[in-house]
C-alpha cells in the first residue's frame, strides 16, 4: 500500500475511533439517567419483595414503614427535582437535604428492626419508629406543599407580568402606528 492510502485508512480509522467513543459515552449517559430516573421503583420492588417474604408481624409492619418512608421521600424528590431551580429556595434545599438524612438514618434503623430476629425487641421498638416516619413523611408533605404553591404563584405572577407586558406592547405598538399616520398626513 501506498503512504496516501495508509494516511486516508489511519484518518477513517481514528474518526471511527472517536465516533464509537461518543456513542458509547451517550449510551452510558442514558443507562445512567435511566437507572436514576427509576431508582424509586426499584427500591419500592426490593422492599415489597422483602414484606412479602416476611410473616406477619412486627418485622413485616418495619418493612412497611420502610416502604412508606421511601414512597414520601421519593415523591418529594421527584417534586423538587421537577420544579425550577430559581423556585426551590435555600432554605427549602436544606430542608430537603435535611430530611433525606433523617430518612435514611430512619430507614437504616428500620432495616436493623427488619433483620431482628426477636419478635419481642421488634415489637417494643415499633411505636417510636412509627412515630419517626409519621414526622418524617408530614415533612416531605409540606416541603411538597411549599413547592407547589411557590409553582403556583410564581406562574401567577409570570401570567399577570405577561398580560401587563402585552398591554403595554399593544399601547405602544399603537402609538407609534398613530405617529406614523400622523407624520404621512402632516408629509401630505
Amino acid at each position: 500500500m501506498n503512504p496516501g492510502a495508509l494516511a486516508v485508512l489511519g484518518g477513517v480509522l481514528l474518526v471511527l475511533v472517536i465516533v464509537v467513543g461518543f456513542v458509547l459515552r451517550s449510551m452510558w449517559k442514558r443507562a445512567r439517567t435511566f437507572a436514576g430516573t427509576h431508582q424509586h421503583r426499584l427500591d419500592r420492588a426490593r422492599t415489597e419483595i422483602a414484606a412479602l417474604r416476611l410473616p406477619e408481624g412486627p418485622r413485616r409492619r418495619a418493612v412497611e414503614l420502610r416502604r412508606r418512608l421511601a414512597e414520601s421521600v421519593a415523591a418529594t424528590d421527584r417534586q423538587l427535582g421537577a420544579a425550577p431551580s430559581a423556585l426551590v429556595g435555600a432554605t427549602v434545599a436544606e430542608q430537603h437535604r435535611e430530611l433525606r438524612r433523617l430518612a435514611a438514618d430512619l430507614d437504616a434503623h428500620l432495616r436493623t428492626l427488619q433483620d431482628e430476629p426477636a419478635a419481642d425487641r421488634v415489637e417494643a421498638a415499633l411505636p417510636e419508629a412509627r412515630l419517626w416516619t409519621e414526622q418524617l413523611c408530614e415533612i416531605a408533605a409540606e416541603l411538597r406543599t411549599a413547592v407547589r404553591e411557590a409553582t403556583r404563584a410564581t406562574t401567577g405572577e409570570d401570567v399577570r407580568a405577561l398580560g401587563t407586558n402585552a398591554a403595554d406592547g399593544a399601547a405602544a405598538l399603537r402609538a407609534g402606528i398613530d405617529f406614523l399616520q400622523s407624520q404621512v398626513r402632516h408629509q401630505r
